[in-house]
């Protein structure tokens, strides 16, 4: 007997999906008053800046409440990619940046169930607040750096890796006497980065602490709409600049002074790794001047590098979570392994190489990396310890941070 319709052909399943679309999904935890439509210490996700005007989250919130939760919010989706998901949590104006480091970014990770990849950070100081400085910070912003880093960390150990934005609100002012965020005492913190950039003429339009503002909302976006292995400082494409809605003409400093009154402090600042906008001589519009994080660059004699730039902290996490959802579904299973020695069969190992190895090429493919091997210990032992072990190497795409020439004016080439 057949079957009368000659030929069947059935819809495949789809697998896990390899191609990482979602590089920009993002949160932010912000101190506020509670707007009219919105809890607070309450995660929801937003898509668009007309779902965070139905929260009652608006200019006019802004303005009445001197404050910038709008104006975050405004920036984050002025770069995003359209519909992006940005998680959100507003908090009680009483709570400190290293308080929010704590209990309201886990709730807010744990809510979005891991798919936050970046992650920013800020406050909106009561009026009466007082400011304690330390390292040329406020104390509460310098301390806030190592709970970040446990944040991360606890990300890290959780699989959903998180890369951090931390407010370096009033920054002090001083380039010369702040403190080395790549070089700070007993920490390390990749995958933290501490921005003291502002809008000026934003800034202006507000009194007391408000003034002294970073724009983390607006480093969120840029980073958002950049590809895991780009620059967020990138010069060719990331101009923060809208001429015609006057955003971003006069950058500063959150000690609120433009950065052309503070020119010769710039290249300390860099240096020492603080994220803010600048202009170059000959480039219209502002660009960030770089993905710093807050930590030094490390390079060991295996050639292997810490890292030390959000780009290849973002490349990196990206590398472990779509490993470690690629082998999931082998815990458990049944390799067939050698009779006589107990160890997996060389074909059994190829497999196993070749899913790490698709990972890879993927990436490579989206030019997100250089290279990428996996390497399986064929002795694991997979009989009573039942422990696989795996090793992997990423070559990240490089990155140009100057360039060196000389012109000479010659009478024949």
């Amino acid at each position: 007997m057949s079957n009368i319709n000659g030929v069947n052909f059935k819809k495949g399943k789809v697998g896990t999906n390899r191609l990482g679309s979602d590089d920009a999904i993002s949160g932010i935890i912000i101190t506020g008053p509670k707007p009219a439509n919105m809890e607070l210490d309450t995660p929801i996700v937003v898509y668009n800046i007309d779902d965070v005007e139905s929260l009652g989250i608006t200019k006019e919130y802004d303005t009445t409440n001197n404050v910038h939760v709008y104006e975050h919010l405004y920036e984050f989706f002025r770069f995003a990619p359209t519909g992006t998901e940005l998680y959100l949590i507003l908090e009680d104006q009483t709570k400190k940046l290293v308080d929010l480091c704590e209990q309201p970014a886990k709730k807010l990770l744990i809510f979005a169930q891991g798919k936050i990849k970046q992650l920013a950070i800020g406050l909106n100081l009561e009026p009466e607040a007082t400011i304690t400085m330390l390292n040329g910070l406020p104390d509460d912003v310098y301390n806030s750096i190592a709970k970040a880093k446990v944040l991360e960390e606890w990300s890290e150990d959780n699989f959903m890796p998180v890369s951090i934005f931390l407010e370096g609100y009033s920054y002090g002012g001083s380039a010369a006497s702040s403190a080395n965020l790549r070089d700070l005492e007993n920490l390390s913190a990749e995958g933290v980065t501490l921005v003291i950039g502002q809008d000026f003429d934003i800034a202006e339009k507000k009194t007391g602490h408000a003034q002294k503002y970073a724009f983390i909302g607006t480093v969120l976006g840029v980073c958002a709409s950049c590809s895991v292995n780009q620059n967020i400082g990138e010069n060719e494409t990331k101009n923060l600049t809208h001429e015609s809605k006057k955003l971003l003409v006069n950058p500063g400093l959150s000690n609120h002074k433009t950065i052309k009154e503070q020119f010769s402090d710039l290249q300390t600042l860099e240096n020492k790794g603080y994220v803010f906008g600048l202009t170059y001589t000959g480039m219209a519009g502002v660009r960030l001047n770089n993905d710093h994080v807050c930590a030094p660059i490390i390079l060991d004699d295996d050639n292997n590098i810490n890292e030390h730039t959000v780009a290849y902290g973002r490349t990196a996490k990206k590398a472990r979570r779509a490993l470690r959802t690629m082998y999931l579904p082998k815990v458990k299973t049944d390799p067939a392994v050698n009779p006589e020695t107990g160890k997996m069969l060389p074909g059994v190992v190829v497999a196993f190489e070749a899913i790490g190895d698709s990972v890879f090429a993927d990436m490579e493919r989206a030019g997100e990396i250089s290279g990428g091997k996996t390497y399986v210990d064929p002795d694991s032992d997979v009989i009573v310890t039942k422990v696989l072990n795996i090793g992997f190497k990423i070559v990240p795409k490089g990155n140009i941070g100057e360039i060196n020439g000389t012109v000479n004016l010659k009478t024949q080439l």
